[in-house]
């Protein structure tokens, strides 16, 4: 060929891939953390072009450990955010229209771990628990009101240095993160400084996708191709561990997180773990009637028990 003719051909190529990303409806899809195998399903769907193929240009960003990626959807700085049902929810009663477009979790991974053994609910009567700030504070509420407990909760961003200084008695961690990095750290925890939160009537699933009410309006089909792709990643990921470990291992080393691939090979199984419901055994990627009556039941403030939400209009 000459030359000639393979410049016009690379011309014509450049058009044609230029127009399909002209195209394609742009998402910025934010994690609700930094960069961790949490959500490897996305970075899979990114990087094997899964979201490409349903003629979307997504671009994951994340927020610093101080912002919460439901400041970024409703600043308009992402249209796709991963957030807790409890978080979610406690929004959507203040007024914030979000739709749940996808969910991952089926059971929760709460977790209180205390230094002394804790011997029933009474043992956190008067203790300093650290929590995150990302959690839902009208969960936290509701616990300590259905026990009647009075705690004092200390807010803080992440890790586990708040909990082996002591300056906490108990910390509330996460069964795929904190948890392991305290086994990491040389900790061992039985079953009698453990507590989870399923075994006393809080198994509330825990991340989902969620876009703002207006945009699936006007939307829809992209939202249902995000959902899709993003469920094609985390399927892709379940069948590809090792492979999938390369790509979240990348993706932390770009955000200059401080973990190795132990870490993350842990947090992935967990976390694929919890995808799974334990009474079908399946990955559903749906929030359940089930689990979205149980979670309004918890977080719903008792003056406004009258209040209506519908599943239809909570759920796509």
């Amino acid at each position: 060929m000459k030359k000639s003719g393979i410049i016009s051909c690379i011309l014509l190529l450049t058009a044609f891939f230029s127009a399909g990303t002209t195209n394609a409806q742009s998402i910025v899809l934010t994690p609700k953390w930094t960069a961790q195998a949490q959500f490897a399903g996305y970075y899979v769907a990114e990087k094997m072009g899964f979201y490409k193929e349903e003629g979307l240009d997504v671009r994951i960003q994340h927020p610093s450990l101080s912002e919460s990626s439901f400041s970024f959807l409703k600043k308009g700085k992402a249209q796709a955010v991963v957030m807790n049902l409890s978080y979610a929810l406690t929004e959507f009663f203040a007024g914030a229209r979000v739709v749940n477009i996808l969910q991952t979790s089926q059971e929760n991974s709460l977790m209180l771990v205390s230094h002394s053994p804790l011997k029933g609910l009474t043992a956190l009567q008067h203790q300093k628990i650290a929590v995150w700030n990302h959690l839902s504070q009208e969960l936290l509420g509701q616990v300590a009101n259905k026990y009647q407990l009075q705690v004092e909760w200390i807010r803080f961003n992440g890790g586990v240095n708040i909990f082996l200084s002591k300056a906490a008695d108990i910390c509330l961690v996460g069964s795929y993160n904190e948890f392991l990095q305290l086994a990491e750290c040389g900790m061992k925890t039985d079953s009698t400084h453990v507590m989870h939160f399923a075994d006393y009537g809080y198994n509330l699933p825990e991340d989902g996708l969620y876009v703002t009410e207006e945009f699936y309006e006007k939307y829809p089909e992209a939202a249902r191709k995000l959902a899709k792709a993003s469920m094609r990643g985390w399927e892709w990921a379940n069948e590809h561990r090792e492979e999938t470990l390369d790509i979240i291992m990348e993706e932390v080393h770009l955000h200059n997180i401080g973990t190795n691939r132990y870490h993350q090979r842990k947090m992935l199984d967990e976390v694929l773990r919890l995808q799974t419901n334990r009474e079908s055994g399946k990955r559903t990627f749906r929030l359940s009637h089930e689990g979205f009556d149980r979670a309004t039941s918890i977080l719903l403030p008792a003056q406004k028990k009258t209040a209506h939400i519908r599943y239809e209009n909570f759920v796509k």
